[in-house]
């Protein structure tokens, strides 16, 4: 019966095409609602096989990089699905297997059982820009490529690698059966594309917002926004008490804290920084809904719905007066079954261990809604080394219960959209439209210090029904399992939800009035557990 109404309510609506899904990846306002058609959101990866069930032998198995799915003749089959449906993002490194093979095997992708397939290229140069699919649908990062042009398919997908495959991973959606999809054809010319008009968030750095008095010290800011059917489109920030151009010092900023509540729910409660991965400093980010200018200007677009009514309040839980600027746009917006609240949740500071291996959760949401993206900030105090082997394990509704992610990946930083190989350098700073790699520690040229990625979700946001929860394995770099090689984990997590969703991410103001974790502070208890005193 399900699947029949699912095949009716169809029939009716419009078909999804190349375009369409381009203009959807776009729209900020189509994101606050729970997407009609519905799709589950999906992912095939190279993650490692012997990982069977959570609590199993072989389930922090590493070597990511050579699982697939079934050989057929020469080819390896390393995605399909029956159905209609859509690639949202493909990702591999830019070697294969070593450092002198930049061209590695061929893509394969095979659409309604043709024989025939609408893409067979070098994997690594298509997701790099540089096949047949130009910038900016697909882009380099550090040592990878991203390629986020949808290829939507009306019956079924198969995608195969014409060589032993490396290190991949193919985001895609599901429709339900009867969704009127037209399949991709290579255009003939990409120009003709409209894709976004605006494709990485700039700010200026050289306006100043009005900041008001002065926040006193356990004491907030309040604005009561526009009562009605609205939504804030804009938001902007301007800590006019802070200047913190040096990027290690990290006075201050925690203790400030942003809390909105929708309709009476408070759903948004976050220190101000890690909102937008400025948790030690100010640091420059870009990506499709925030931006953090050369300034002390904090911006973000995403669209948040609210039914009747909506509080923004900025927190100073420091112990020194603080004087933010606070700037937002509001518009009409027509709340219905669909429309959701913004959600971005915090989890402060923990220390985490090089052995056990455990999965740090990001967050556990109960109810109905759509994850949107998330910031990891991560604090390494050993020089020379490498923290992020850990593979992302996303479950949704049931999967919990049954032990096994729906979304199972390949590494912390393939998550994010890069690659390892070698030790990360400044270098490998970047920023795209969903994907930034904000900051590589810098103290000793590679990792030690601060660590912040971030990444945020448009056709590839994943729908949840009952249940999302969101782990990523503390697995560090082969040379960092001892239990006194310790991190600094924290983590923001963005996700809209239906009125009355929970989660596991109360409000920690004794957290948020402490300053960062910083490397003395945790060099300390490395040096206690590995003299036997801790």
């Amino acid at each position: 019966m399900i699947g029949l109404l699912f095949a009716f309510t169809a029939l009716g609506a419009p078909t999804i095409t190349l375009q369409s899904l381009l203009a959807e990846m776009v729209d900020r306002d189509r994101l606050a609602r729970f997407p009609n058609p519905p799709y589950e959101s999906l992912q095939a990866s190279s993650y490692n096989r012997a990982s069977v069930k959570r609590g199993e032998p072989g389930w922090f198995a590493d070597s990511d990089g050579t699982g697939y799915i079934r050989k057929e003749g020469d080819e390896y089959v390393v995605m399909e699905r029956q159905g209609p449906g859509c690639i949202t993002k493909m990702w591999t490194p830019f070697f294969y297997y070593d450092f002198n093979n930049h061209v590695g095997p061929n893509v394969r992708i095979y659409l309604d059982g043709n024989t025939k397939p609408v893409i067979d290229e070098s994997f690594i140069k298509l997701v790099q820009g540089k096949g047949s699919i130009p910038r900016p649908f697909a882009q380099p990062t550090a040592r990878a490529g991203d390629c986020y042009l949808p290829i939507p398919f009306a019956k079924s997908v198969k995608v195969t690698m014409t060589d032993k495959p490396f290190y991949n991973i193919i985001s895609y959606r599901a429709y339900p059966p009867g969704t009127k999809v037209e399949s991709f054809v290579p255009p003939k010319s990409y120009d003709r594309l409209k894709f976004a008009d605006k494709h990485i968030y700039s700010i200026s750095s050289v306006r100043s917002i009005d900041g008001g008095d002065p926040i006193a010290a356990g004491q907030f800011k309040q604005i009561d926004l526009p009562a009605g059917s609205n939504a804030i489109s804009h938001l902007g920030f301007d800590i006019h008490s802070l200047d913190f151009r040096n990027p290690f010092d990290a006075r201050g900023l925690r203790p400030l804290v942003l809390s909105i509540s929708f309709d009476g729910e408070e759903t948004v409660w976050c220190p101000l920084g890690d909102f937008f991965c400025s948790a030690d400093a100010f640091n420059p980010l870009g990506t499709m809904n925030r931006g953090v200018g050369t300034g002390t200007i904090m911006e973000a677009d995403w669209v948040m719905p609210y039914h009747k009514s909506a509080t923004l309040r900025i927190y100073n839980f420091g112990k020194e007066p603080q004087r933010v600027g606070v700037e937002w746009k509001t518009k009409k917006w027509t709340w219905n079954d669909s429309s959701m609240h913004f959600c971005a949740r915090w989890r402060p500071d923990d220390v985490v261990p090089g052995t056990p291996f455990q999965d740090w959760n990001f967050v556990d949401i109960h109810g109905k809604g759509v994850y949107v993206g998330d910031a990891f900030t991560v604090l390494n105090i050993r020089k020379d080394s490498w923290w992020g082997e850990g593979d992302e394990k996303v479950y949704v509704d049931e999967a919990y219960d049954k032990g096994f992610p729906t979304l199972f990946g390949t590494g912390t930083e393939d998550y994010y959209g890069w690659a390892g190989g070698v030790l990360p350098t400044l270098d490998d700073h970047f920023w795209h439209p969903f994907l930034n790699n904000v900051k590589v520690g810098g103290l000793d040229g590679h990792t030690l210090g601060y660590n912040v990625l971030t990444r945020e979700r448009s056709l590839d946001a994943i729908p949840f029904n009952s249940r999302l929860r969101f782990d990523m394995e503390s697995s560090f770099g082969v040379d960092m399992r001892e239990k006194w090689n310790l991190l600094g984990y924290s983590a923001v997590t963005f996700f809209y939800a239906r009125p009355g969703a929970t989660h596991n991410r109360p409000p920690d103001p004794s957290a948020a009035a402490k300053p960062i974790m910083n490397i003395p502070e945790l060099q300390k208890m490395s040096d206690a557990i590995r003299g036997g005193k801790g």
